[in-house]
């Protein structure tokens, strides 16, 4: 039987706070209990999502990917847009003349 989250309990959700039983306290390693699906953002980077995973695109069409953790583009530079290229790290040019040795 599905529980109904009251309105203050859905603003506290999306606020980051405690939003259902058995939450763990920030600073804690969650708990993955089966069927659940465990999706970390990576600061400056791409959501990475526990996988096999299937992505309903806009048009409808599906991506799908086996592998066991799967990189999704939050910056959309990615070639691979849904999948992270890591397109979104900076890329550094060097002079060719600061290779060389005078």
């Amino acid at each position: 039987m599905a529980t109904q989250q009251s309105a203050d309990e859905t603003q506290e959700c999306h606020e980051g706070r405690e939003c259902h039983e058995g939450h763990e306290p920030r600073g804690r390693e969650p708990v993955t209990r089966a069927g659940t699906t465990r999706i970390t953002p990576v600061r400056g980077g791409p959501l990475l999502v526990e996988g096999p995973v299937e992505i309903v695109m806009p048009d409808g069409t599906v991506e799908r990917c086996d592998r066991p953790t799967v990189a999704l583009c939050m910056c959309r530079r990615s070639l691979r847009y849904p999948f992270c290229d890591t397109s979104h790290r900076p890329r550094i040019r060097r002079d060719r003349r600061d290779n060389k040795e005078e």
